[in-house]
């Protein structure tokens, strides 16, 4: 056998790898906000609150944020096979047994913790690390469409699925029934994912002379990377991507209604909303690999804070859909180009440790700005200060973005040095 030909069934198999990703993102992502679906039949069937059920949503978010550094480590340090086959296989465990649920503390111990827990090892963030060490070429392209798979299955379950659902097995049997499709879907697909890291990061490799690339700031030790700018500009401008984002997931159609927009019209934007951000995702990997890294993140933050204020200034049907189509484009457009600039500035040694700080950033940014937005409304009675404030903070989101220095410090602008075989 040839030295080529193990490059080129690797080259081939990454293919393999993308389908497994994205079939693991549409189960875990869509199933994940079924909690949100069953709202209100939750809090009537456990006779409580909302801010009790939305403080069990907010356990499941940051613990699953403060775990991912450590998950992150794990993958970097022993390959990602056996972390995201034990992590799907307990989620779609722990989502079955939400079926279970007789009390409050029970659905906070099962979907804060377990669930919270397990999405940590599986998620978004350390599927695309994992895809950035098998795609060096085409690289925003591939993890745009595994986010796309998390947006299709956020639409699927959520949009379409949990109705039916609901009304024919009610909340309980129906997450029994969802646990047991990731257990018996997703979990069969993490054990395609080899034992072995990619060679050369995903890249094939040749007989003969090689060129070895090397940028500025390429580390084989995260701990490194948190003492240069562009890491602290990458996860500043992904705090707020995580505020916005989780601002308008929970707060746009209690917005809109508010503003007399009936709740179908909102939740048709909604929907409208999920649909265009699968096309935005697909999109702004193919520009973020010809344009640049950066030029995709300042553009993506500049449009949907125009999108916040045009909702603000406003005050029409149209601008519902405005916001949706518009900024549904945008709405997956920053984790490909943060999780593959982070990669080609700092190496792919330490992307899953470095991407999931990334991502604990946009978690805990997500918390506050779900908390602070109820509080600021049930102040002022209006949700005007906080969709200001995100707008400011998309601005300057934009403006950190754009002043990353990717040519100075990503690979993909470095002249590769020659060297030989066996040096």
């Amino acid at each position: 056998m040839t030295q080529t030909q193990p490059a080129q069934q690797q080259q081939s198999y990454r293919w393999v790898i993308l389908v497994a990703m994205c079939v693991i993102g549409f189960m875990t992502i869509g199933t994940r906000s079924t909690v949100s679906s069953f709202l209100k039949t939750i809090i009537a069937d456990l006779g409580t609150n909302r801010e009790t059920i939305s403080f069990i949503v907010a356990t499941n978010i940051w613990l699953s944020g403060l775990l991912q550094p450590f998950a992150g480590y794990i993958m970097d340090r022993f390959g990602a096979r056996g972390l995201f086959t034990a992590s799907v296989a307990l989620y779609g465990l722990g989502i079955g047994l939400i079926g279970l649920t007789q009390s409050v503390w029970y659905l906070l111990v099962i979907y804060g913790v377990l669930v919270g827990a397990a999405s940590a090892g599986a998620s978004m963030t350390l599927t695309n690390a994992l895809l950035a060490q098998w795609f060096k070429d085409w690289r925003g392209l591939a993890m745009s469409i595994n986010n796309a798979g998390g947006a299709v299955g956020t639409l699927f379950v959520v949009g379409t699925m949990s109705p039916w659902l609901l009304s024919s097995f009610g909340w309980r049997l129906s997450h029994i029934y969802l646990g047991a499709a990731v257990l018996l879907l997703a979990t069969p697909l993490a054990l395609c994912i080899p034992r072995r890291r990619a060679a050369s990061e995903g890249a094939p490799t040749p007989a003969g002379p090689q060129h070895t690339v090397h940028g500025p700031l390429e580390t084989q030790s995260w701990a490194e990377a948190l003492r240069s700018a562009p890491l602290w500009q990458l996860n500043g401008s992904y705090f707020v991507c995580g505020m916005t984002v989780s601002l308008f997931t929970i707060h746009f159609i209690p917005f809109a209604t508010d503003r007399g927009f009936t709740l179908e019209t909102a939740a048709r934007a909604f929907g409208l909303m999920a649909m265009c951000s699968v096309a935005g995702s697909l999109l702004s990997g193919v520009l973020s690999d010809r344009l640049g890294r950066k030029n995709v993140l300042a553009l993506a933050y500049l449009i949907r804070a125009g999108t916040f204020a045009q909702l603000l200034l406003w005050d029409h049907e149209m601008a519902l859909y405005v916001f949706a189509v518009v900024g549904g484009l945008v709405l997956l457009a920053t984790p490909p180009s943060t999780m593959a600039l982070t990669g080609e500035i700092y190496g792919l040694r330490t992307l899953g440790t470095l991407g999931s700080v990334s991502l604990l950033a946009h978690q805990i940014g997500s918390g506050i700005s779900v908390w602070l937005a109820g509080k600021l409304y049930d102040l002022t009675g209006s949700y005007d200060i906080s969709f200001s404030l995100a707008t400011i903070a998309l601005l300057a989101a934009s403006l950190i973005s754009f002043g990353i220095a990717e040519r100075r410090y990503s690979v993909r602008y470095m002249t590769p040095a020659p060297s030989t075989v066996g040096d």
